[in-house]
Order: C-alpha cells, then sequence, then structure tokens
C-alpha cells in the first residue's frame, strides 16, 4: 500500500492528549487543583506545555486537543493560554479511566474533524529530543493508516535501559514494513527476575502509553470488545440531556486492558527518543541527575551530599551529609523522603485525608 506523503500526513493526522491524572506521588507539587500535567521540570514550562510543543509542526496546533476534568476547566485553560485554541479543551465530566476518556475525546475530535489519524498520549512524561520523537511519530501514524477500518493500533514501545519493575512491557513480534512489528504480547510489571530475562532478551520494550490510530480503526476496536462503550457514544458526543450522569456510570479498566491486550491488531514501533513517564520523586531523580548524582532546583546549596533530588522555593535549602533523599519544599508544605520509597507518597494523600487537612491537598 502506498505510504503516506507528510503533506497527507500533516493533513489528516490530529493529537489527544490525556491530562487527567492527579498525579499523587508528586505531593505536595501536584495538588488536586494543581494536578501532575501542571508540573515543572524546568521552572519554566509545564509538561503539557511540553507535550504540546513537541507535537509541532508535524501536527498543526488547531488539530491537537486536551482532556481535562470539566472540574480544573479554568485551571488549565490559565496554563496552557494560547498555544491550542480554548476550543480544543476538551472537558471530561469525570475520571473514568482511559478507555472512557479515549473513546469519548476520539469520538468529540471525529465530530469536528471527520476521520481522522489520531495520537493518543499522556499529559505527564519527559520526553528528549523533541525531534526524534516527532520522527517516531511520524513513522507509526504512516503504519497506523493502512488498511484504515481493518488496520491496526499502533503503540510506541521504548527500548529499556533496565529491568524496571514498574512499567509494563511488549515483546516485539514480526516484522512489518515501515521499520514496525507485530506486537506478540504484553506483560505488566513483571518481578525482578523476569524482568531482568526480559531485558537480556532484547526483544521487550517498555509500554510508554502512547497510541497511533484511525478513528475507524478505533470504533472496529471498540466494537469488538467495549461494545457498550461504543453504543454510548453517540449520545455522549452530542453532549445530550443528562449525558454527565451517563459518562458517570461508565464502568470500563485502562485501554490497555479493554482494548490493547485483547486485540489482535495491535502493531507497534520503536521509540528513537529518551523516555521516563516521571512517575514518582526517585523517576524524576532518575530522569534529571546529574554528574554529581544530584538533581537540583531552585534554591538548594549541597554539600557533601549524594544521589538527592531537592527542589527549593522561595527560601534557601541547604543539604549537608544527606543522600538518597527526596526533599521538597513549597509554600505551604515541605517533603522529606527516603529517595527508595517515594512510590508511597500516595500514602501521605490518605493520612492528610483521615487527619482531615483539606487545605494540603
Amino acid at each position: 500500500m502506498k505510504e503516506l506523503s507528510t503533506r497527507a500526513l500533516h493533513r489528516r493526522a490530529a493529537a489527544l492528549i490525556i491530562a487527567g491524572g492527579f498525579g499523587a506521588r508528586f505531593w505536595p507539587a501536584a495538588r488536586e487543583k494543581r494536578p501532575k500535567p501542571l508540573f515543572s521540570l524546568n521552572g519554566r514550562t509545564t509538561l503539557l506545555d511540553d507535550t504540546i510543543d513537541r507535537l509541532m509542526p508535524l501536527i498543526a496546533r488547531e488539530r491537537i486537543f486536551v482532556l481535562v476534568p470539566t472540574a480544573l476547566e479554568e485551571v488549565f485553560a490559565a496554563a496552557i493560554g494560547n498555544r491550542i485554541p480554548r476550543a480544543n479543551l476538551l472537558l471530561e465530566p469525570d475520571r473514568r479511566g482511559t478507555a472512557v476518556a479515549i473513546a469519548y475525546g476520539a469520538g468529540l475530535i471525529k465530530s469536528r474533524l471527520g476521520e481522522v489519524l489520531l495520537a493518543v498520549m499522556p499529559a505527564d512524561h519527559y520526553i528528549h529530543p523533541a525531534a526524534a520523537f516527532r520522527r517516531t511519530l511520524s513513522a507509526g501514524l504512516r503504519l497506523a493508516a493502512r488498511g484504515d477500518d481493518h488496520g491496526s493500533i499502533v503503540i510506541i514501545g521504548v527500548p529499556p535501559s533496565r529491568p524496571d519493575t514498574g512499567y509494563g512491557y511488549l515483546e516485539a513480534g514480526p516484522a512489518l514494513g515501515g521499520g514496525g512489528f507485530k506486537v506478540k504480547r504484553f506483560v505488566e510489571k513483571p518481578n525482578a527476575a523476569v524482568a531482568r530475562s526480559m531485558l537480556r532478551s532484547g526483544r521487550f520494550l517498555w509500554n510508554a502509553g502512547m497510541f497511533l490510530v484511525s478513528s475507524s480503526t478505533l470504533e472496529v476496536e471498540l466494537g469488538r470488545h467495549c461494545p457498550s462503550l461504543l453504543a454510548a457514544l453517540p449520545k455522549l458526543v452530542a453532549q445530550a440531556p443528562g449525558y454527565e450522569r451517563s459518562y458517570k456510570r461508565l464502568d470500563f479498566d485502562s485501554f490497555d486492558y479493554e482494548v490493547i491486550e485483547k486485540s489482535a491488531n495491535v502493531a507497534g514501533v520503536r521509540a528513537g527518543f529518551n523516555w521516563n513517564d516521571v512517575g514518582s520523586w526517585d523517576g524524576l531523580w532518575q530522569t534529571l541527575r546529574d554528574g554529581t548524582g544530584n538533581a537540583l532546583a531552585g534554591k538548594v546549596v549541597a554539600i557533601d551530599s549524594k544521589q538527592v533530588l531537592a527542589r527549593g522555593d522561595q527560601r534557601l535549602m541547604v543539604l549537608l551529609g544527606v543522600e538518597d533523599l527526596v526533599v521538597v519544599d513549597t509554600p505551604d508544605a515541605l517533603l522529606i523522603a527516603n529517595r527508595g520509597r517515594t512510590q508511597e507518597v500516595k500514602q501521605v494523600i490518605k493520612e492528610l485525608r483521615r487527619r482531615r487537612l483539606t487545605p494540603y491537598l
């Protein structure tokens, strides 16, 4: 089949950025009213800003959409500014998981643009360099364009740099044209021994949670695996009276579980860029640490300290003779944690709720 030209790809492609996650493991920088996608790595742009910016010019700003919870509309609108048209901020009545979010967001986009090649991605990952990301995305979109209504969902797989037990993996199967491959199977968060074995095999890639699919292929796959969700979409997309109540009654798991892992039509492309899902403070340290082993931002002075992530605020922070710590200072809360236990920061949220310290959530 003839491959899409760059011009045709630019004309057909659109992006759906899912920005509904709270990011509890990034407390106190992330809050209920200031979720993880609005967190900044560099003190200038947010993770969501970076996600939007690296899509262009492959995908035009008028064809980039961001799905956010209705309750946070004004927060996100102010943060995004004029990066994309205000009308491209799509509102989700409730957080119902990624299967519902992707189906709903894709339906809204199709109602405005017609059939599209859709790039679906989270709003809060670290990706570098942007040009390499666009090359990978272009290859994946071209692969997704083949066959249209009987085509593949294309997933971006990241070559693993370590046997990480916190990520999902996919196994690359037979090669396809254009640098892609058939996905053989998925392995979700393996134990350490299995992760080491998969890393040695060279056949496994991290599942980066980014999908490329045509509108028609997505509808076919939803019809096969989530028929009741597909049937509900016309009312939801039309935003008919009572659609918010209907939306909140939807009960589906993640898009990976509901569709990807059950589909026989999943292909993959290898990422040609550096990636980290920045899932915890330790993950951020892994991404940003310098030659000294530290990742420091803000007014921080580190003396004889190593393997530390520290983010200062208005006051000076001095670290003396410490190691393997995460220290995050904000105007109203300070976190000091063992770097190896930052996956447990969610427990802080539970404890704050138990103590009714709601101003700090």
